[in-house]
């Protein structure tokens, strides 16, 4: 897909540390920008019924909905879809700010494959079956990557 970037900045007003990922000359996710991630994990999960929920999250990315998806304590188990090793990379070398959150709680499992493959795949015998679908990999309806 082209050259992926990790970058930690501050902001030069704050001081805070911002996290940024570029697909080549695109933006894909900015830390200062974590409430869409946020209220999809939320919301999607409001939605679902029950007490212990497995839940499969498409996009890892700096991590916002998984992490959010994690807060609600029916989730049983957490499975995260992304298709770019260097952003499951990051996580597991614990380099953004939630990632020692989502690799040290037992709930949370990555697995490094085509989201949209796998829905093509599934269901089949001995799939697991989940109880939200969180899909977090474009910007918005309007403004996807290419």
């Amino acid at each position: 897909m082209g050259e992926l970037t990790l970058r930690r900045r501050a902001d030069p007003a704050t001081g805070e540390q911002i996290y940024e990922v570029k697909l080549r000359d695109e933006y894909l996710m900015s830390s200062l920008f974590t409430v869409a991630e946020e209220e999809l994990a939320r919301l999607g999960l409001a939605a679902a019924a029950g007490v212990e929920l497995d839940v499969l999250v498409g996009g890892l990315g700096l991590g916002y909905t998984a992490v959010t998806a994690l807060d609600d304590d029916r989730v049983r188990s957490l499975v995260v879809i992304d298709a770019l090793p260097a952003v499951i990379d990051w996580h597991e070398r614990e380099l953004l700010p939630v990632s020692t959150r989502l690799v040290r709680d037992a709930r949370t499992t990555f697995v490094l494959d085509d989201f949209f493959a796998v829905m093509r795949r599934m269901p089949g015998a001995g799939d697991p079956r989940y109880d939200a679908i969180l899909l977090d990999v474009d910007h918005s309806p309007r403004h996807t990557l290419d």
